[in-house]
């Protein structure tokens, strides 16, 4: 794709013009949209039974999935250009009114939380994902090696989607404030799920209704026995149970980001996420959601043939999956997806794929699921 510079568009005016027309994209001669099954209706209490077990212990232990390694981008020169195309943004939409009240999150947004899963290796892994706007409110936006392994097993032509995947919005220590989704479909870019193509590392994850887990205290094991609401395990000094409530649709519960494609990279974004480590070391189920801003810059990485990179410089090292959003408002809690953490070059910078009119169409296509 040719590179060109296109100029600053940028504030509240520039992003009412960019709501106006402008989100049509060609069609290509070619499908680049994978939609892979993850979790049937039928399965998804038992996978949420899995993950709530023994008082949330496989959340507890569940360690950030590994990124790609041995990226060396390198800052593209002003005269390289961006990638050009029609520029579009999709708004964004708010969840249930927020509660009155001093709350340290205010500023945060209810729509990152954490993604789940039971990696290749057996053993569960998490990423970042951030609820987005679609029309049935239901869709997670992550980068793709948090949904497919990097490379197919052996004998199939695309990627294998990790089991037992779930997103947790606002999750911390453990906590599931506005309920636990399981995945319905993903829908991804071929070139990713065929060649692991650093360009198109996204995936947008459909999830089934939510539910809200709710301890229930039992008195004994005539009481653990009959109880069939939901997981129930033994603790050091009795029986508990988890009764699972309805949370309704993702979109309802917490809004939904916009999504802004093709815009230039010259300002700065807010990046959310869950630090890799801290400073007592590698990050834990008490990390709670981390905000930074930097002003990204195009980059590339040729030996890994991904020519299409955003790079941002931030104060803190973001996981797998982490939002970039432009023209945030902290007030709402929204803005507009324009990027996510797929991986590091060197310390402290984070890179995303730039997210332009292919990547839109894999959205659209997920937005528009029932």
């Amino acid at each position: 794709m040719k590179r060109i510079l296109l100029p600053p568009l940028w504030g509240a005016a520039a992003t009412a013009a960019l709501l106006v027309g402008g989100t049509a994209v060609p069609a290509h001669a070619y499908e680049i949209t994978v939609t892979t099954p993850l979790v049937s209706g039928a399965k998804v209490a038992s996978v949420i039974a899995y993950w709530l077990r023994d008082g949330g212990r496989p959340l507890a232990a569940a360690t950030p999935a590994s990124a790609p390694a041995g990226i060396a981008a390198t800052p593209v020169t002003a005269e390289g250009g961006a990638p050009g195309g029609v520029r579009g943004v999709v708004p964004a939409s708010a969840g249930v009114r927020r509660a009155a009240g001093s709350s340290k999150n205010v500023n945060l947004p209810r729509t990152t939380g954490k993604v789940f899963f039971v990696g290749s290796d057996g053993r569960p892994h998490w990423c970042v994902g951030t609820s987005v706007q679609s029309d049935h409110r239901d869709l997670v936006a992550t980068a793709g090696h948090c949904v497919y392994a990097t490379r197919p097993a052996t004998g199939e032509s695309t990627a294998t989607p990790y089991r037992y995947w779930i997103f947790i919005p606002g999750y911390a220590g453990g906590g599931t404030p506005w309920g636990v989704y399981a995945g319905d479909r993903a829908f991804a870019h071929s070139d990713f799920t065929r060649y692991g193509d650093l360009d198109r590392d996204y995936a947008f994850v459909s999830v089934h209704t939510g539910v809200l887990p709710r301890r229930v205290t039992l008195r004994d094991a005539a009481q653990y026995a009959a109880f069939s609401a939901g997981p129930k395990y033994r603790t050091a000094t009795g029986y508990t149970g988890l009764r699972l409530l309805s949370a309704g649709r993702l979109g309802d519960k917490v809004g939904g980001q916009g999504l802004a494609y093709n815009l230039p990279v010259d300002r700065p974004l807010a990046i959310f996420g869950y630090p890799m480590g801290t400073a007592e070391g590698p990050a834990n189920g008490r990390t709670r959601l981390t905000r930074a801003y930097g002003k990204p810059f195009l980059a590339q990485d040729l030996s890994r043939r991904a020519n299409e990179l955003v790079a941002v410089r931030s104060a803190f090292t973001a996981a797998s999956g982490s939002p970039w959003l432009a023209a945030y408002r902290g007030v709402r809690g929204l803005g507009y997806l324009n990027g996510l953490t797929i991986g590091l070059s060197g310390p402290g910078t984070g890179l995303s794929p730039y997210f332009d009119g292919e990547l839109f169409q894999v959205y659209n296509a997920a937005r528009r699921a029932g």
